[in-house]
């Protein structure tokens, strides 16, 4: 690489991994190492350290919550699990309704964690149900598309509510969720 004052010169990487979006990203290794074993990891374009790709068991509440930068902690919560993370840090639980349980959890520096917990309607064979976390929007705007530029338009907030939680998800206000049919 040139530049008016200096020149970088680096043999090629031996891997060079990229996700559908071409951001650098492997989940099981580096995205990019060279043959001298130097190597750096990313999530979806996010740069992270390296145990937190190859040994995410090691994750836990107190080094999600001791992360500094918002982004790499985004890594560490999807990594972790929303749904886990909200449970074992003891979230707020805001409102629970016929729909869900809706948490909240305040992030430093960052904007609250908000997600709904949602069982499925339908039963597997055992006769149980899977239970499934929607992160949301902290106020529960729907999203309602992109602009010209591509950026997110979002409708104006809602009461906290699992209903108007699940409805936002699908663009929609809780008043305009009526789902026909659950599968």
């Amino acid at each position: 690489m040139m530049h008016a004052e200096f020149c970088m010169v680096s043999d090629r990487p031996k891997t060079l991994l990229v996700d559908s979006r071409n951001r650098p990203h492997c989940e099981t290794g580096p995205f990019c190492e060279w043959r001298d074993g130097t190597a750096l990891y990313s999530w979806h374009g996010v740069r992270v350290p390296g145990w937190l790709v190859e040994h995410p068991e090691r994750l836990t509440v107190a080094l999600i919550d001791a992360e500094q930068n918002a982004e790499v902690r985004r890594v560490m919560i999807e990594r972790y699990g929303v749904g886990r993370y909200l449970l074992d840090s003891r979230a707020q639980t805001v409102a629970t309704d016929e729909t869900g349980t809706l948490y909240r959890r305040e992030q430093p520096g960052d904007e609250p964690l908000l997600a709904v917990q949602v069982r499925n309607s339908t039963p597997e064979p055992d006769g149980s149900r899977k239970t499934y976390w929607l992160s949301c929007h902290p106020e529960l705007r729907p999203l309602l598309g992109n602009d010209a530029q591509g950026n997110p338009r979002f409708g104006d907030p809602q009461k906290l509510t699992p209903r108007n939680a699940i409805a936002s998800t699908f663009g929609l206000r809780g008043e305009e969720y009526h789902p026909g049919a659950e599968t």
